[in-house]
């Protein structure tokens, strides 16, 4: 027979099936006795209240499966009348109350909002926590072979790309949430890329065909995805992306070091705290260590970005850094650029 102990312990890693089947066997006499206590440390009900809530967004990515899963157990703990029952079902129902609100808020917010930083990982995981999908099933839709043909006969600029990643338009989309489909968010994304990038930089307007092989269109969107996390002032992007073509064009590493991420298939804020660690590993993705561009862009970029980076700024310089304020400096030299990384980083 397990202890309360061992179940509240379960429940904060929720192992659900050894939850359900633990506490249908606990004696009434049982949960009176024993004190709430996590690791053999007395805990109060906020702090408990703290840690499932994290578990909770840690498993569950949307609120409505979390809501379901505190509505099943809650009815388990209903069923007992200790004062240790009573005090934990408190904490549940005040969770179900938060994730019900959570989950109306979603069904009433008919906007997707997809940020020019994201990558398919990013918008798997904001479709999921906004409910209106499975975890990975859009990043499987964008990868899918299959389906990147049957769009291929409706948009020029796909070619046999093992992912959409190149084309998967930031911006903010209409929604159903009770009525949502992948394949019509996706073709949404495909038609914002066309109109608001691909037929104003990429056609010429008079003839109306293509300016450029969609080889070369794929690796202006691949640097643009670089650029677009390399530099945010928009008046400095052009410059940063003369300075990339230039290291590539001469057969240079290019050293973004932001790259190096995307073979692990994390987020972009996950990448803040991993990029250090994954910048000696070797991939494709490792523009420290491989010449030319990677496989894919690392997310996708913004009209403006792919505009900077096809019509890019000439200058001498080869080397650039930020600052801690977030400033650039550039340099022609290497030695010049070790230098001020100890003048301006202090490394």
């Amino acid at each position: 027979m397990k202890s309360i102990l061992k179940i509240l312990s379960f429940l904060i890693i929720l192992l659900i099936p050894v939850v359900v089947s633990s506490y249908s066997q606990v004696e009434e006499k049982k949960l009176d006795s024993i004190t709430i206590k996590v690791k053999n440390k007395n805990i109060s009900w906020k702090i408990l209240y703290k840690k499932l809530n994290t578990a909770l967004e840690k498993k569950y990515l949307n609120p409505k499966k979390s809501f379901l899963y505190l509505d099943s157990i809650s009815k388990k703990f209903e069923l007992h009348n200790s004062k240790t029952a009573k005090d934990f079902l408190f904490i549940l129902n005040t969770l179900k109350k938060e994730y019900r609100e959570k989950m109306l808020q979603n069904y009433e917010n008919k906007n997707a909002v997809i940020l020019e930083w994201w990558n398919i990982f990013d918008i798997d995981t904001y479709l999921t926590q906004r409910g209106l999908i499975e975890k990975w099933e859009y990043i499987s839709y964008v990868q899918n072979l299959e389906k990147i043909r049957a769009l291929w006969e409706f948009f020029d600029f796909i070619d046999e790309q093992k992912t959409l990643e190149w084309y998967l338009y930031p911006d903010t989309y209409d929604v159903n949430p009770e009525n949502f489909k992948i394949n019509n968010f996706v073709i949404s994304q495909l038609t914002a890329f066309e109109n608001k990038v691909y037929n104003k930089l990429f056609i010429d307007e008079v003839t109306k065909k293509q300016l450029y092989s969609t080889k070369i269109i794929e690796s202006v969107v691949n640097l643009a995805s670089i650029v677009e996390k390399e530099e945010k002032n928009s008046h400095e992007k052009p410059t940063v992306a003369w300075i990339l073509k230039k290291r590539l064009k001469e057969y240079r590493h290019i050293w973004a070091d932001i790259t190096v991420c995307y073979p692990h298939k994390i987020t972009s804020n996950q990448c803040k705290f991993y990029v250090s660690q994954y910048i000696k590993t070797k991939s494709e993705y490792n523009t420290r260590t491989k010449l030319w561009l990677p496989p894919t862009p690392i997310w996708n970029p913004s009209f403006n970005t792919v505009d900077a980076t096809l019509n890019s700024k000439t200058s001498e310089y080869y080397y650039y850094l930020h600052d801690q304020y977030g400033k650039i400096y550039y340099w022609i030299n290497y030695e010049e650029h070790k230098n001020n990384i100890k003048k301006y980083l202090n490394k």
